[in-house]
């Protein structure tokens, strides 16, 4: 039995191309970014999680929020390969209804390690959405509305974390047990997906089995896909040196507070904000080219923090911080699909974001080993090393730009 590929030009064809539909198309699929930080925003409810379970340790509690994430891992190497079979119309809504049941049902389960497993459900979905939320786009849009629709979504994952984040502060205040409630955001999302993304776009890219039919061969994987996973492990090695130093870098410069640097991290959250929704325009002008440039930005940013102490320069790090990382995220996302079709869209994107996870988890190990081997434990100092990867990100990309160029050249003297 052999595997053949339906065209999947009938059913990109067949999605509403202007008029209301076409825009509450591009908002089902955008809102799909609003939950993918619904899993790390918890971590404001660990210090309450406390006082019902007092003899957990540190570990245990802090589970309630990493290990959820091992879902999210495991989901990105499997979900471009279910999309491709399931469709991913269905792995959409199947993403958002487990994170909502994940996210949900912990708060009726009285144990802390059961509750924690639950949660994996939810990371699972997560996932699962992680890729679709921006291989859809890839999928259904091209040109500068595809610009313009990437950027957005890079913006909406700020949004997504803001709209969590204040939900469940808002609950706390009023009682802490009830925070799970937020995540019936992720069911509304689900009933967007139902409603407005079309069913054929199960058809782009699936694959089907048992037919005979061999005239559209399986394409592989293109290289970019891989590069593209070992890019996003250095660079959000390297982000995350902000995420677990920042506030610990302020307090060591003895000059910022640390409500100032709540504020410079507010400031990178709007900054990424409004930056993703002009990625589209960026993109116009500098091409591919804006990743080199979201990446020296944020390595500017770093070098700032890690040498001044003046609470001016610190905002304005924020400020090149932020618009750096909404503008590399979706570079990288056009980066892995450059040479793909809608069969293998999802998976590369997949990969992506495979490596971002596995990034996300190194910064404290590095920092610690690194520290260990040089004797330099400062966290301000610590940005420096931050930036020294993002200018190695720079160095990957220029040589396999300048590889991929060769293997093109290649390939057209060879087709002539």
């Amino acid at each position: 039995m052999n595997e053949f590929v339906d065209s999947s030009s009938d059913a990109i064809a067949g999605l509403p191309q202007s008029g209301a539909k076409r825009t509450l198309l591009k908002t089902a699929i955008l809102a799909l970014s609003l939950i993918l930080c619904s899993v790390s925003v918890t971590m404001s409810v660990v210090s309450s999680l406390k006082q019902d379970y007092p003899h957990a340790s540190t570990m245990q509690l802090q589970g309630f929020v990493n290990i959820p994430v091992i879902g999210g891992i495991v989901a990105t190497l499997v979900g471009g390969y279910l999309a491709a079979r399931v469709g991913k119309k269905n792995i959409c809504l199947a993403g958002t209804l487990l994170c909502f049941l994940g996210g949900f049902l912990p708060m009726f389960i009285p144990d802390l390690t059961l509750k924690t497993a639950v949660r994996v459900l939810c990371g699972f979905g997560v996932g699962l959405i992680q890729p679709l939320a921006a291989s859809l786009i890839v999928d259904c849009f091209k040109g500068h509305e595809a610009d313009t629709m990437m950027g957005v979504q890079s913006a909406m994952v700020g949004l997504g974390a803001a709209i969590f984040s204040s939900a469940i502060a808002g609950i706390m205040t009023v009682n802490w047990h009830y925070f799970y409630y937020v995540y019936f955001i992720a069911l509304v999302v689900a009933i967007l997906v139902w409603l407005f993304i079309p069913n054929s776009v199960n058809e782009i890219g699936r694959i089907h089995k048992g037919s005979k039919d061999t005239s559209q061969p399986k394409r592989k994987m293109p290289l970019s896909a891989y590069f593209g996973m070992i890019l996003q492990i250095v660079f959000a090695t390297a982000y995350g040196y902000y995420s677990v130093n920042l506030s610990l870098a302020a307090e060591e410069t003895k000059t910022i507070t640390a409500v100032q640097a709540a504020t410079v991290i507010t400031v990178v959250s709007v900054s990424s904000f409004l930056g993703g929704l002009v990625f589209g325009y960026a993109k116009r002008f500098l091409g591919m080219h804006i990743g080199i440039v979201a990446i020296a930005m944020q390595a500017v940013a770093f070098v700032l923090w890690a040498n001044t102490g003046s609470l001016a320069l610190w905002y304005v790090a924020a400020v090149l911080l932020g618009l750096g990382f909404c503008w590399f995220m979706p570079y990288v996302n056009f980066l892995v699909n450059e040479h793909t079709d809608a069969t293998l869209s999802a998976q590369a994107t997949s990969y992506a974001f495979f490596g971002n996870n596995i990034g996300a988890f190194l910064p404290s190990y590095v920092f610690a080993g690194i520290g260990a081997i040089t004797g330099i434990t400062s966290t301000q100092k610590s940005f420096n090393e931050a930036a020294i990867l993002m200018v190695v990100c720079i160095i990957m990309i220029v040589v396999f730009n300048m590889a991929d160029r060769k293997n093109e050249t290649k390939e057209v003297q060879a087709a002539k």
